[in-house]
């Protein structure tokens, strides 16, 4: 079954199984939820399917520090700062 068919689960396939669920309709999925066979309830997704698009971070890094040089010591701070322990 592809993630965009209707799928119908019973209340206690939801209860035991909710993470898996809600994974499936994030993804785009419908559930329909049943109790003794008849639809109590659907699940749907709020918003689109498709993932937003990942920023562009190496423009966002040019744009917050320009054309500075990052230098990583924040490590080397921390373990000046622990002395010997």
């Amino acid at each position: 079954m592809s993630d965009m068919e209707k799928a119908t689960i019973s209340v206690r396939e939801l209860q035991q199984n909710l993470k898996k669920v809600l994974a499936r309709v994030e993804r785009g999925q419908v559930v329909e939820v049943t109790r003794r066979r008849r639809a109590v309830a659907r699940l749907s997704p709020l918003h689109d399917a498709a993932p937003d698009a990942w920023p562009d971070l190496q423009a966002r890094t040019r744009e917050v520090f320009g054309t500075r040089r990052l230098v990583s010591g924040g490590v080397t701070a921390v373990l000046d700062g622990r002395g010997d322990r």
